[in-house]
């Protein structure tokens, strides 16, 4: 396995949406295991491809538990601590509403609230082609929402007032980031 590089935004990548995964092969399992070593590596719990610049409809999440610390009233969930991958994922239901403070590898640093749906039912394949359907909630539904909107080429501060994400753009392009061209 090996460690891809995240980029940042403003790279191009980041607001491009990905194509759909037609192939599944030896290279497509490589490049899954890839993103969960960089995710893993990187502190995150959720990774889109257009993260590591490749334009392929490609998540990866896990998400441990952490316990009840600091006032943190969730109990253990059935998703805790297990290896998700997701290629070509759709959302196919949606219900509730709820704000919860996102980050993001492609925003070091950068922490706000975003309103989405506080559970949805999420179809997509596995890295092996093998179909399945998966009901979330609580931060694994906010997680696969922050990357399926990757993938569609959404960054979250669009989900965001335009203040807030001034204020972020702003704040980023303070950064000096280097890799914009991607």
């Amino acid at each position: 396995m090996a460690v891809l590089q995240v980029v940042e935004w403003p790279a191009k990548v980041l607001e491009t949406p990905a194509s759909e995964v037609k192939v599944f092969d030896e290279t497509l399992t490589k490049f899954v295991a890839d993103m969960h070593e960089t995710m893993r590596e990187s502190g995150g719990i959720g990774l889109a491809a257009n993260q590591v610049g490749d334009l392929r409809r490609v998540i990866t999440i896990e998400i441990p538990y952490v316990g009840k610390e600091k006032g943190d009233e969730e109990e253990a969930k059935w998703w805790h601590n297990k290896r998700f991958t997701f290629v070509n994922p759709s959302i196919v239901k949606k219900s509730g509403t709820t704000r919860w403070q996102e980050g993001c590898l492609s925003f070091p640093e950068i922490y706000d609230f975003v309103e989405r749906a506080s559970e949805i039912t999420v179809k997509a394949f596995d890295e092996f082609g093998k179909e399945f359907e998966v009901q979330a909630d609580g931060l694994f539904s906010i997680c696969l929402q922050h990357e399926i909107d990757h993938i569609d080429g959404i960054v979250f501060f669009k989900r965001m007032s335009r203040l807030k994400a001034d204020r972020i753009k702003t704040k980023m392009l303070k950064r000096g980031n280097v890799n914009v061209e991607v």
